[in-house]
């Protein structure tokens, strides 16, 4: 194995025998520099030969600083990876890139929205945008001082937002880009979406919990790993912008009390 890598994709398969190895292979899906790490464990290894080939991959992984990883679906030796400084690979930025279309998804038909964001960004500016593309009204909770750029992007979509501290009625549907400044309390009707540590300041509702995603035909990759995290972190890294991104359906998980 060799060069530095972004990611790296982490699996295991059970063999005959005792031995154990692993093979590195590199590639680039999505645009990513990843290494792929597949762990060949025999059935009648000992616990003690699992740990070894265990660090020692851990230990290649961290040396070359693939320090975020994906790891195969119910992949149980995580702890391992995650204890020698591995982060694993989450979906944040995808549902942060895309925070405005899967809250419309799951919220079709209703009129009013909630919007907490930390700053004015490209990012928090497109969601407004996009909530104000399905709903008639839009509640902010932002900084004073960037109040009024997301006033100039939702007013061009015939939206005039409303501070939450004027206590405007419930929303429908919530968007937390980031914790808000005071506890909320929504209706339980309303569906969210919370990133970024928010769920501690936000009471009721209806979490947004699974969410599939479409990519153009083109752009699409056939590896055993769960597709959402590897696609967050090429919106992350840059190698695939949102816009190619499509949120094909949002699914309610469970009320939130």
């Amino acid at each position: 194995m060799g060069g530095v890598f972004l990611v790296a994709l982490i699996s295991e398969i059970p063999v005959r025998g005792r031995n154990c190895t692993v093979s590195y292979k590199n590639l680039r899906p999505l645009g990513l520099s990843c290494v792929w790490a597949e762990l060949r464990l025999g059935v009648r290894a000992s616990g003690r030969q699992y740990r070894r080939l265990l660090q020692k991959c851990a230990g290649e992984l961290t040396a070359h600083r693939a320090l975020t990883a994906v790891f195969q679906e119910d992949f149980p030796y995580r702890d391992v990876f995650l204890d020698r400084g591995i982060r694993e690979a989450g979906c944040g930025a995808l549902l942060a890139a895309k925070a405005g279309e899967i809250v419309t998804l799951a919220a079709k038909g209703r009129d009013r929205a909630y919007l907490a964001a930390r700053r004015a960004d490209r990012g928090s500016l497109e969601t407004a945008r996009r909530l104000c593309e399905s709903f008639r009204y839009l509640t902010l909770d932002v900084p004073a001082g960037s109040f009024e750029r997301f006033e100039d992007v939702c007013g061009a979509r015939g939206v005039t937002p409303e501070p939450s501290a004027l206590c405007p009625s419930p929303p429908d549907a919530a968007v937390f880009l980031c914790r808000p400044a005071e506890t909320v309390f929504l209706p339980g009707r309303c569906v969210r979406l919370t990133l970024d540590g928010a769920e501690e300041m936000v009471k009721g509702g209806r979490e947004i919990g699974r969410v599939s995603f479409t990519l153009p035909e083109a752009r699409c990759f056939d590896l055993p790993f769960p597709p959402a995290p590897l696609l967050s972190a090429a919106v992350e890294a840059g190698t695939v912008t949102p816009e190619e991104v499509t949120a094909a359906a949002a699914s309610i998980l469970r009320e939130k009390r």
